[in-house]
């Protein structure tokens, strides 16, 4: 049963110049990890740009929308090997479930991006 459908899309540019502008910025939205696989791609900005689109529609997938007693950093998106990507599910966000749903559901993302645009896509399902 689908429980949960966020979808965002955010400018490059415009995350560009916030991480340009303001060094905290990167470590407010985005962990350490994430932080140091955008920074080996080539295309830099449009993975940051990417990856702040998917915590946004992770967000409103779970209904909140932008929160901010929600640190953005600890919405972690990784990828497997095979380069699909995926949200942790740590303490912060398996707390988050706990009070939104009453199990730990499946969530699907998919992200993509331009040179001047990045779009997430969250899908939350119970099994």
């Amino acid at each position: 049963m689908i429980l949960g459908i966020g979808i965002d899309n955010v400018d490059v540019e415009r995350i560009q110049k916030k991480i340009s502008k303001n060094p905290d910025f990167l470590s407010y939205v985005f962990s350490s990890v994430e932080i140091e696989i955008c920074n080996r791609k080539t295309k830099k900005y449009e993975s940051f740009a990417a990856r702040f689109a998917a915590k946004e529609a992770f967000l409103k997938a779970i209904g909140t929308g932008i929160d901010l007693s929600i640190p953005l950093n600890q919405i972690v998106i990784h990828n497997q090997s095979d380069g699909k990507p995926y949200i942790e599910i740590n303490d912060t966000i398996r707390m988050l479930f706990t009070n939104l749903f009453t199990f730990t559901p499946k969530v699907h993302i998919s992200m993509s991006h331009s040179s001047t645009e990045a779009f997430a896509f969250v899908i939350i399902e119970s099994d």
